[in-house]
């Protein structure tokens, strides 16, 4: 019962996460990890594994949060409030920086297989306890960024038509990219760092409800929690007693639609 809860409350979080990075981007190809969130939060994972391996979960989950915040400030802080084509390309490169200093912190202290087991155990041993620790952080998130769905529809579109509507964008964008790090930060926390789910599930929502993010949002919460609980589910039944990592499940189901969306399908 706690790993399915836990389930559709990681995948409605990823999806609103991917839902909101893809419309602050412009980008329909972008996930959480764009701008270095998920990389943030796993390098913190690294490091209390490495020296605190004994930490409790609710100090993992501060330090992924933590983390999936310095790696958006950073990510801003290179762009300098650029457009967001910089932001993007900062993204980009700081997201392959952290990840590669994650790799090196794990080998360097020989934790590179309780790193695998964090980041491909999936929700394996989730308890009770976990769950309510994550479970009002996320949904609080959650709530209050349905009440941004206006102001992210007008940041879908040109910074110039969002500034003369009356949306301060940096002020706007920061904040929302602050949303984006709590939900994917408590989402590393416990299942790790995972692909697709951001990525995907955003467009399953534009083209069943279209392209009014008032419907977008909680329809990405929606489709990302069965998402990934059918993920979770299938990772336990199609080989017991063995349990298939869950990021090879995603993979299998997400890769040959993220083809299909580099092909063009799926538009809303």
């Amino acid at each position: 019962m706690p790993r399915n809860i836990a389930a559709i409350l990681i995948g409605a979080a990823l999806g609103v996460s991917g839902s909101i990075m893809q419309a602050l981007t412009r980008n329909p190809l972008a996930d959480p990890g764009i701008l270095g969130v998920s990389a943030g939060g796993n390098l913190s994972l690294a490091l209390i594994i490495a020296f605190m391996p004994n930490l409790a979960f609710p100090g993992k989950m501060l330090a992924s949060f933590l983390g999936a915040a310095a790696g958006t400030i950073f990510v801003l802080a290179i762009s300098k409030q650029g457009n967001i084509y910089k932001i993007i390309l900062a993204g980009a490169a700081v997201s392959a920086f952290l990840t590669a200093i994650a790799s090196a912190v794990s080998i360097l202290f020989k934790t590179s297989k309780e790193m695998n087991m964090w980041t491909s155990g999936g929700l394996v041993g989730t308890t009770f306890h976990e769950v309510a620790l994550i479970a009002p952080v996320i949904l609080l998130a959650l709530v209050v960024s349905l009440f941004f769905s206006k102001q992210i529809g007008i940041l879908t579109m040109s910074d110039e038509v969002a500034v003369g509507l009356g949306i301060s964008i940096h002020r706007t964008r920061l904040l929302l990219f602050f949303f984006v790090a709590i939900l994917t930060g408590a989402s590393v926390a416990l299942i790790g760092e995972i692909a697709f789910v951001g990525l995907i599930v955003p467009h399953f929502a534009r083209f069943i409800v279209g392209a009014n993010y008032k419907y977008i949002l909680p329809m990405s919460a929606l489709v990302g929690a069965l998402f990934l609980l059918i993920a979770d589910t299938l990772s336990r039944t199609l080989n017991p007693p063995f349990e298939i990592p869950i990021v090879a499940i995603l993979s299998v189901i997400g890769l040959p639609f993220f083809i299909y969306i580099v092909r063009g399908g799926l538009k809303g």
